[in-house]
């Protein structure tokens, strides 16, 4: 083994640790990183007019005392829009319907402290709902996912 292979050793050992730590803190990062995905119903299902929406979360809680407060990684709330905000009022989306009248947002999503939502006497139809992660004083985290639904 020449001089220059012997001395170029400890060089490759040295990125090859670099490689694996930073594949670590890739890893780590990815991991929690907030994510919502729909659970029920499945995107395109037929329902009819009472539908309820469940949510699977990811690196992420809702938490129902904390709203209103600062933002804390990981924890908030959900906020809901069907068809852009025209099924959230207290008529459809009930009491997170009630919720957004309290805070003068009903019309545009309908804040959730559940994984979950329920529209009451949804019009026939094609319907897209949306679903976003909220920080506790209700600016958006980000992550969010949407599922389309034929009201029959």
């Amino acid at each position: 083994m020449s001089a220059a292979t012997r001395s170029a050793a400890p060089l490759r050992a040295l990125l090859a640790a670099l490689v694996v730590a930073l594949a670590t803190c890739a890893s780590a990062a990815a991991a929690a990183t907030p994510a919502v995905k729909f659970a029920t119903p499945k995107a395109g299902a037929t329902t009819g007019s009472n539908v309820t929406f469940t949510v699977k979360l990811t690196n992420f809680t809702i938490d129902p005392k904390a709203v209103g407060q600062s933002p804390q990684p990981g924890r908030g709330h959900l906020h809901f829009s069907l068809d852009g905000g025209r099924f959230d009022h207290p008529k459809y989306s009930g009491k997170t319907g009630k919720i957004a009248v309290s805070l003068n947002v009903d019309g545009k999503y309908s804040p959730a402290l559940a994984p979950n939502i329920t529209y009451r006497n949804v019009p026939k139809g094609k319907h897209r709902l949306e679903v976003y992660l909220a920080n506790n004083n209700h600016t958006n985290i980000g992550p969010e996912a949407e599922a389309t639904v034929v009201v029959r």
